[in-house]
């Protein structure tokens, strides 16, 4: 398979780096979920919203990060040889973690708290007598790949040992990926019962409570490689999967919305434990997760394949994005902090500001000699 045929891969990835941008840009401005800076306001209405956005997202978002991630890990693998493969993936997934949590992340922090609470402490004074000193902020989705990567290298050392045939698999068809997304939406609750949403693993940040899904996705991504799947994607199947997708943002807010107000229940009760209601989110989820999915890979292979010059070079920097979103995202906040406008409006402001600066800024790191081998 020829990499021109992925053009529209590399094309969904800087729509969910930009998506993920405006994802921290909703959570600092009233939706739900942990950043490092946050203005809530009152508005019921603005928070409704951005909750449904930030939700929405949740449902597919990173999973996705991780099948567009995995599904070119063989061919990498089976290019580069094993131990090739393993130094590469170190150096492109552990030194950005290292200079994330050595540098970017404490400047982040440092920058929220001396100028988003107007703490009067020295950059020096904070690194030096921070609590803790590893904390990977949003290169979690980093951490988790590089041990994914690694599960998938010491099963790969082990295949090749006790190698067989491969028959490739058909396409499955639309209900066996209802099945598929109603059995993760199971497994899921199953896992929230004990791992509710919020609970973190300290000091990886991983979340227990999505990763059934990013796990599921990870797998898959390598499962669509060898058996040529997202040829099979067509677009009517990209067109049936948003008509699902749509139905299930229409239905389901409401209908949670619903199953709140009957049962008088607080929102914790969707995000785990052994409620109705983390089991309807969970399988919700799931559904809503999948389809969207499929309703990007599906439309965006025929309607996204081409790229100027402008999407050649966000595409090469779009992970150099990811990496250094937060900085930027915060610094434009902070600044935006004393202005009185209502908040919608400000997290357009701030995530439109945050998107352009991080690319530009991106742009001109991966052309950096060192830099450039790495992201």
């Amino acid at each position: 398979m020829k990499k021109e045929r992925f053009t529209y891969i590399d094309n969904i990835r800087i729509w969910m780096t930009v998506l993920v941008i405006f994802h921290h840009a909703a959570v600092t401005y009233g939706a739900p979920g942990e950043w490092y800076y946050s203005e809530k306001g009152d508005s019921l209405l603005v928070g409704l919203l951005l909750t449904v956005f930030v939700a929405t997202n949740q449902a597919f978002f990173m999973g996705f990060f991780f099948f567009l991630s995995s599904f070119f890990i063989p061919a990498s693998y089976e290019k580069k040889g094993s131990i090739k493969f393993l130094l590469d993936r170190l150096k492109r997934l552990g030194v950005p973690l290292i200079f994330y949590t050595l540098i970017l992340g404490p400047a982040t922090i440092y920058i929220a708290i001396r100028y988003g609470k107007d703490m009067q402490l020295s950059f020096l004074d904070y690194y030096f007598h921070k609590e803790e000193w590893i904390d990977f902020g949003v290169l979690w989705f980093t951490a988790a790949l590089l041990v994914f990567t690694f599960v998938y290298w010491i099963s790969q050392k082990w295949s090749e040992e006790n190698s067989s045939s491969f028959k490739q698999k058909p396409f499955p068809e639309n209900r066996i990926i209802f099945l598929f997304a109603l059995v993760l939406g199971l497994i899921t609750f199953s896992v929230r019962i004990f791992f509710t949403i919020g609970w973190t693993l300290k000091p990886l940040g991983f979340q227990f409570a999505h990763f059934t899904q990013y796990i599921a996705l990870f797998i898959l991504g390598i499962v669509a490689y060898r058996n040529n799947w997202l040829q099979s994607i067509t677009y009517e199947k990209g067109v049936f999967w948003r008509r699902v997708a749509t139905l299930l943002l229409v239905v389901g807010f409401p209908g949670m919305y619903a199953l709140k107000i009957l049962t008088n229940s607080p929102l914790e009760a969707f995000q785990g434990g052994m409620t109705i209601h983390s089991l309807f989110n969970s399988l919700w989820e799931q559904l809503m997760g999948i389809s969207i999915i499929l309703a990007f890979l599906g439309i965006a292979r025929v309607k996204s394949t081409k790229q100027r010059a402008l999407g050649k070079e966000m595409s090469r920097s779009a992970y150099a994005a990811y990496i250094i979103h937060p900085l930027i995202l915060v610094s434009i906040s902070v600044l935006l902090r004393d202005v009185e406008i209502n908040l919608l409006l400000k997290f357009l402001i701030a995530g439109c500001s945050a998107v352009v600066i991080t690319f530009i800024i991106s742009c001109l790191v991966v052309r950096v000699p060192l830099v450039e081998d790495v992201v």
